[in-house]
């Protein structure tokens, strides 16, 4: 198959499923893994997709994070890693829960989940849904409707943000796209920013999940400062620059 061809599946591809893992394209178009990560990067450079480890994808106009479908594969160990320090530190039996749409969060359910402690879950995302399903456990869960956002898995909007009102949590698990010193918590999506300021101000205690790479990313939308959480959970010790400033705002941060 001629590069020019290839091309112009791998957009196809793009266009009608959003993102495109390497490992589907290269069974796919049958080439390498050479092939297509060369492919992306010169479809990067003509402004055609966006590349992220492992796969590509098209930013939306209103949307420029990751599908959901990328960010399953991504950092899989440290999802877990944080998931079972959100778990045994801050999680009791009993307990009422906001988690968001992150995969983050969508981890530390089907841990809880798989533990079988008795607690109330309260999300917006669809994957949570589908693993309460699936499993028999001892917790409940309530269900936030809207908007479905399929490249993020969730139900956002109005809709959502007023479903969460009408409910207090005892804690709020959220994730974000980036974090930042001058502006606090960031994220690419608006609608999915009105539901995660919801769910912390809807809670008495807030709690930040995000693996070593949000500290030096970068997003749109401002979620909140760092004045409404008590606590991040991460995957390694953040660096000097980043701890001092914790310090100076008296959050805890555990990994």
């Amino acid at each position: 198959m001629l590069k020019l061809e290839r091309h112009e599946k791998i957009m196809g591809l793009l266009l009608e499923r959003g993102s495109l893992l390497v490992s589907d394209a290269c069974e796919m178009l049958s080439c390498s893994d050479q092939t297509i990560r060369r492919d992306f990067q010169e479809l990067e450079e003509q402004g055609r997709l966006k590349r992220i480890h492992g796969g590509a994808f098209i930013p939306s106009a209103d949307d420029k994070g990751v599908p959901v479908q990328i960010r399953k594969t991504l950092i899989v160990e440290e999802k877990r890693h944080i998931a079972n320090i959100a778990a045994s530190k801050f999680i009791n039996p009993g307990d009422v829960l906001m988690l968001d749409s992150s995969t983050t969060c969508s981890t530390l359910a089907r841990h809880l989940l798989a533990s079988k402690i008795p607690i109330t879950i309260i999300s917006n995302s669809l994957e949570i849904v589908h693993d309460f399903a699936a499993m028999q456990n001892t917790a409940h869960l309530i269900c936030i409707g809207g908007r479905y956002a399929e490249r993020s898995g969730s139900f956002i909007g109005s809709e959502a943000v007023s479903g969460i009102s009408n409910h207090v949590a005892d804690k709020a698990f959220i994730s974000c796209n980036a974090v930042d010193m001058n502006h606090g918590l960031l994220d690419n999506y608006e609608n999915q920013k009105d539901v995660r300021l919801a769910m912390l101000e809807h809670s008495r205690k807030q709690y930040l999940l995000v693996d070593h790479t949000k500290f030096n990313d970068e997003a749109d939308f401002i979620i909140c400062g760092f004045s409404k959480i008590n606590g991040i959970v991460t995957d390694k010790e953040p660096d000097a620059a980043w701890m001092d400033f914790f310090r100076k705002q008296e959050i805890e941060v555990i990994w």
